[in-house]
């Protein structure tokens, strides 16, 4: 008999036993109690990861549960009901076994537990118990960011879209089509601004106040320590900012302009230009290369089996009940992949319409997919998995390079070269952004206070996006749709979590130029240093896969030297 099939509602079950700090208190407090000496250091470390991916678990599935369905009263509850209930004591407990860890002499951590073991001590120092509470309403807040946007639709040509389709319609070839749904699309975000504006402001003064708590003199100086940023500065990040405004803006401006006087347009308008849906140059129809998520699955299956069967045996797995891709009313608009650590395996959410994007997005998670299979398999101890956040986009943005010679799955001989041309053109298009939204945060936990009003965002987001994006032509338009655009996930959910995206793109190019000379040696290293987690420094893990760190200006004009050269041969001039 032919076994069942594993779904999503499979993968995302718990008991209710799951949901209680009860069931895990005991195992803490065992822990707590235990004589620990140096030989008895990696057992006990054992038993606290496999605890800890336990509870682990259970947050992650709430927090799916609520996101696939955030019209789902009982999931937004439970899930609720876990941080406040659970998160607090955990806090707790797992401060105490740090200061266990930190208190026994004579100890040296072995070489792969180092570095956790130097973050454990700088979160031991880092805790604060006023903190633990406030971060349970900071969770609270930040979900309500998916409650009041996982709602929203578009109302457009007699349908009722979700945001991911109305998107979709932005790459149409007849103009007269795109402005009318951009302009659909104006009047549904209208809608949910002014409870942004509201949240955002909420979020402001939380953040403002775990700061505070911690000693810290703002939320960026909070962050750069929470995400443990050792690497470089702040200063760094400003400079970078500089960077792209040098060598990137003019080079985009360029590549837009051109478009524009292919298309005949004297000027680019807001529905002339997205980041998710790329308007072709010949005033082509967009690439579709599927219609249903099971047929994108199926495109995914064969482009990864044909690049690394082991990669597509992965993705195999992936299909048995770890993606939900289709897009629907009321799921969450943003695509992420997310970790069962005590399955010890990865799970996409996306929302698939039909697009060329939809297919280098499932890439692009996919990649982050991997990377929790290669460390998960690698390293036992759940803080060994994973990697620092500033190579943890390396994994997904190399996929959608290293993909690129495999994808006759999905396009037609005839449109390979266009999809390449796409890709080369977005890893311009994304620094801007990436930029944008960076210096947008610095700004905004730096210079603000508590008078800080939704106008005041509004003013400096305007002023970010004429100098990074000055192709755009919003003259006669509304300046409001251009001034919110900060209205971003990533700003309620992800905060000063942006940049990373840039810097990752850059060892993306990195490797994908290596890629060019040798495949499959570039892959396997690529393969390597996923398995490495977060054993090594970020700048090991770019040696291992074969890359340097470096964000610098005369190396991003390096990588926009070689990215100009491939464009070129693309068109062959």
């Amino acid at each position: 008999m032919t076994a069942p099939e594993t779904t999503v509602a499979d993968t995302l079950a718990l008991t209710p036993e799951q949901t209680h700090w009860d069931t895990y208190a005991p195992h803490y407090e065992a822990l707590d109690r235990a004589e620990l000496t140096p030989a008895g250091v990696p057992s006990w470390l054992a038993d606290w990861s496999e605890i800890s991916k336990a509870v682990s678990q259970a947050g992650a599935i709430l927090s799916l549960r609520a996101d696939l369905d955030t019209a789902d009263v009982v999931a937004r509850e439970a899930l609720a009901t876990f941080r406040a209930e659970v998160t607090p004591p955990l806090g707790r407990a797992e401060q105490r076994l740090r200061e266990k860890l930190l208190g026994v002499a004579d100890y040296s951590p072995a070489p792969d537990f180092a570095l956790t073991y130097r973050r454990m001590r700088s979160e031991a120092a880092f805790y604060r118990e006023a903190n633990v509470t406030l971060e349970v309403e900071h969770q609270r807040q930040m979900q309500r960011h998916a409650e009041i946007t996982g709602s929203q639709t578009v109302n457009f040509d007699g349908a009722e879209l979700t945001v991911p389709e109305a998107e979709s319609l932005l790459g149409s070839a007849d103009r007269t089509r795109r402005e009318q749904v951009w302009r659909a699309m104006v009047r549904s975000r209208a809608e949910s601004r002014a409870p942004l504006n509201d949240l955002v402001l909420a979020l402001l003064a939380t953040r403002r106040q775990l700061a505070a708590n911690a000693d810290l003199s703002d939320y960026r100086a909070y962050r750069w320590q929470e995400l443990d940023r050792v690497d470089y500065t702040p200063q760094d990040c400003l400079d970078f900012h500089q960077a792209v405004l040098a060598e990137v803006v003019p080079l985009a401006a360029g590549l837009m302009q051109d478009k524009a006087r292919q298309l005949g347009l004297e000027s680019l308008r807001p529905w002339d230009y997205s980041r998710r849906t790329a308007l072709d140059a010949q005033g082509r129809p967009p690439l579709t290369p599927f219609k249903t998520a099971p047929e994108l699955e199926g495109i995914a299956e064969r482009v990864f089996d044909a690049l690394d069967p082991a990669l597509g045996a992965q993705f195999a797995q992936m299909r048995g009940g770890l993606l939900d891709l289709a897009s629907r009313q009321g799921k969450m608009s943003h695509a992420y992949c997310q970790s069962l650590q005590q399955s010890g395996v990865p799970f996409v959410v996306m929302n698939v319409v039909g697009t060329a994007n939809d297919l280098n997005v499932l890439l692009h998670e996919v990649g982050h997919a991997f990377h929790f299979f290669a460390s998960a398999r690698a390293q036992p101890l759940m803080w060994n998995r994973w990697s620092p956040i500033e190579f943890v986009e390396v994994p997904s943005m190399a996929m959608e390079f290293l993909a690129l010679d495999h994808l006759e799955a999905a396009y037609l001989p005839a449109d390979l070269e266009r999809v390449r041309r796409e890709q080369l053109e977005n890893s311009i298009l994304f620094l801007p952004w990436a930029a944008q939204m960076d210096a947008f945060q610095h700004w905004l936990y730096t210079e603000t206070g508590p008078q800080v009003s939704a106008a005041d965002l509004d003013a400096k987001w305007l002023e970010l996006d004429r100098a990074f994006h000055p192709w755009l032509d919003w003259s006669g338009l509304e300046e409001g749709e251009r001034a919110s655009g900060w209205q971003y996930y990533h700003i309620f959910r992800a905060p000063l979590y942006y940049l990373e995206y840039a810097m990752c793109s850059l060892g993306a190019l990195g490797i994908w130029r290596s890629a060019l000379q040798d495949a499959p040696a570039a892959l396997e290293r690529y393969k390597s240093a996923l398995s490495l987690g977060n054993t090594v420094s970020v700048p090991e893990l770019y040696r291992a896969a074969g890359v340097e760190f470096r964000f610098d200006r005369p190396y991003l004009a390096e990588l926009m030297a070689f990215v100009t050269r491939q464009l070129g041969g693309t068109l062959g001039s």
